[in-house]
């Protein structure tokens, strides 16, 4: 019995809770590390690259595995998937002005002569690409994560 511990329920999920804690932990970091290294302090690829393909990789993993635990679940009431639809949209949009607002700020910030109509431009039509598919994206989440957790129940 040296070194084995009864480990019920409550521990487990104590455990799984500083995990998920550790975890947002390093992703706040990082993300704020390449955030300021770009926008901030404006430096190479090279010194950025390293610290945005970890960043990458963790979302990617985590997102995976969520949809294969089926944790991406719709909800049982028609009312409540009606406003889930809603935060799906607003979300998306809220994250494509986000996005356009960076770029058109990085390219007026840059040090070349930009033309402002052809930039404006571009980043819509970027934003709108950006819009449908972080909002297609979402819903195949939604459904792959849906048909996971059905398989995990028989």
């Amino acid at each position: 019995m040296k070194g084995k511990g009864i480990k019920d329920e409550r521990i487990q999920g104590e455990v799984h809770k500083l995990m998920a804690h550790g975890f947002t932990i390093v992703f706040v970091g990082i993300a704020a590390s390449v955030f300021v290294k770009v926008f901030v302090l404006h430096l190479d690829l090279k010194y950025w690259l390293d610290s945005f393909l970890i960043l990458m990789a963790a979302c990617f993993y985590v997102t995976l595995r969520s949809m294969r635990g089926g944790l991406f679940l719709l909800p049982s009431k028609a009312g409540e998937v009606q406003r889930l639809k809603k935060t799906n949209l607003i979300s998306g949009a809220a994250g494509a002005l986000i996005w356009a607002i960076l770029m058109i700020s990085y390219d007026l910030l840059g040090k070349d002569e930009v033309d402002v109509v052809a930039s404006v431009m571009s980043t819509l039509v970027g934003s709108v690409v950006f819009f449908f598919g972080i909002t297609w994206m979402q819903w195949f989440m939604i459904k792959r994560s849906n048909q996971n957790a059905d398989k995990h129940l028989e």
